[in-house]
């Protein structure tokens, strides 16, 4: 196992002067919330494996986005500048990394409904990262909801590894709770240089991509 992880994290580090463009999502309903916390933590992290990653922060209980209607289709109000904004910044992402806060055992409305509102290919044939987050011991739900059901139109490619912050309000690197593992730092750098790997060799992909006849899965 130590084998494995030195190989990819030194792989990581021999493209850290590649620039690439990562979305982090943070799908909270609560401003100031523990996933935008998280959400801030990854970025940061991010940016210290690569310096040069150009990293789009959208936290979904600031914009308050309304749930998916036709509406959308008039591009009046919020669906005008303020959406063409957002869509154009995750179309021109490499990579997403959505953090999804635990409601009563689901993935959030808001983290639901951003996979709605991109329709347009914004996601498509690109890796994303789950990272879920809990205020007790929970967390595995909205990864498997998510998983399960998001990527049918929007062709996201979850990488297969995800990560779950269980008593978040503990999460302090270097100096967690009493309910956090030690390990856990180290299994989200392992988990991040992964997904930057993953956000670096799919690129190619998209190039054979043919959304004009395939654009929605079966």
């Amino acid at each position: 196992m130590l084998i494995t992880y030195t190989i990819l994290y030194n792989c990581s580090l021999s493209f850290g002067k590649l620039i690439m463009k990562i979305s982090i999502i943070s799908s909270s309903h609560r401003k100031n919330s523990q996933s935008k916390k998280i959400s801030d933590f990854i970025q940061c992290d991010l940016l210290k494996m690569n310096s040069n990653l150009d990293i789009f922060s959208l936290d979904l209980a600031e914009v308050s986005l309304p749930l998916w209607s036709t509406n959308k289709k008039t591009g009046e109000g919020v669906w005008g500048d303020t959406w063409n904004s957002i869509s154009k910044n995750l179309d021109n992402s490499d990579g997403f990394i959505l953090v999804v806060p635990e409601y009563g055992g689901m993935a959030t409305p808001a983290a639901k409904n951003i996979f709605l509102l991109c329709g347009n290919g914004e996601f498509a044939h690109k890796p994303g990262l789950i990272v879920s987050v809990s205020s007790g011991n929970g967390g595995s739900y909205p990864v498997s909801e998510l998983r399960s059901s998001s990527y049918k139109n929007t062709h996201i490619m979850w990488i297969p590894e995800n990560i779950i912050i269980r008593n978040v309000e503990e999460f302090n690197p270097g100096n967690h709770g009493n309910n956090i593992p030690d390990w856990l730092d180290n299994r989200i750098d392992y988990v991040l240089n992964l997904f930057l790997s993953y956000t670096h060799y799919m690129s190619p992909l998209r190039k054979i991509i043919n959304r004009k006849d395939f654009g929605n899965g079966m």
